[in-house]
């Protein structure tokens, strides 16, 4: 491992100029080190190299700033790029994750890369959560369904949120049995399934009979309720399909009044009107352990 001190790239030149007999020179190969990257190199860099980038993504830095800080971050091919003038033309995002994270990490840096170089960055078609975690191995067939319930479940009343790759498989690895379980319970139905009301029962699949999950999954899919004990399920399909609102409050009212409507079920509750929890009754076992653990619901 090499560490390199805080300078500006400097461009490297051939040291005789081209002749008319001699040709045109070819430029410089690129090269690449194996450097440990500290944030007042990040910082400098930044400030002296970064002449004409695009903008920034500040979510896409605090993604990264995370993995370096819980130590996740992986050193791979992609790394910090510089023209043969030391203009950077590419890695500002991961420069300012360092400097955010305020930690010291291994990447490649290249110097003398060409500016026809610039047109090939980034035009590769980008892999999602999903590509990443089934390249990884170990977390089975990850798409678009099964990472949005496990963001809502992860968020629950505070509604989903956003991960990085590595908090995606450590998060999958935990709760890929959980999130299988809610989406075969709950079958997928215009209006009615979504990721927020298969979070809920994801939740629930810790503390809860699963038989009695399955049934109000069931009851709540095909709208048919054969137990006169469950009209909070009927309450809650009523609901879900004439508010379809995509907001992110009308996705934390949707969690809260499934919770709701699923607690009545699993205690045999009969309610007359479906309001919002103001709770969470479904703990997932890494909040439990920070908490006294709640009785298992259960219907009597």
């Amino acid at each position: 491992m090499t560490t390199a001190t805080m300078t500006k790239p400097q461009a490297q030149f051939p040291s005789t100029l081209p002749t008319e007999s001699a040709g045109a020179a070819a430029a410089p190969e690129p090269t690449v080190t194996r450097m440990t990257v500290t944030p007042a190199m990040a910082l400098n860099w930044l400030d002296y190299a970064n002449s004409n980038n695009r903008r920034i993504s500040d979510a896409h830095v605090q993604r990264l700033a995370r993995d370096m800080k819980q130590g996740e971050w992986v050193l791979t091919h992609e790394g910090i790029a510089f023209d043969p003038s030391g203009v950077l033309l590419d890695g500002q995002h991961r420069l300012w994750a360092i400097v955010v994270a305020d930690k010291s990490v291994e990447m490649h840096v290249w110097r003398g890369v060409t500016r026809e170089a610039l047109m090939a960055i980034d035009c590769g078609k980008p892999r999602n959560l999903g590509d990443i975690l089934r390249l990884s191995g170990g977390h089975g067939q990850v798409g678009a369904t099964e990472l949005a319930v496990l963001r809502a479940m992860l968020g629950g009343f505070s509604g989903s949120v956003t991960l990085t790759a590595s908090e995606a498989a450590v998060a999958m690895a935990q709760h890929g049995k959980a999130i299988a379980f809610a989406i075969e319970a709950l079958p997928r139905v215009k209006r009615i399934t979504n990721a927020t009301t298969r979070a809920v029962i994801a939740r629930a699949y810790y503390s809860a009979d699963h038989e009695l999950l399955r049934c109000f999954g069931r009851m709540l899919s095909a709208g048919i309720v054969p137990d006169a004990g469950a009209v909070g399920v009927v309450l809650l399909r009523q609901f879900l399909a004439e508010h379809r609102g995509t907001s992110h409050r009308d996705r934390l009212v949707r969690y809260a009044k499934t919770e709701r409507a699923l607690v009545a079920y699993l205690s045999g509750e009969r309610i007359g009107r479906l309001f919002a929890a103001s709770d969470e009754h479904f703990p997932l076992p890494e909040e439990a352990s920070r908490h006294d653990k709640p009785d298992r619901p259960a219907r009597g």
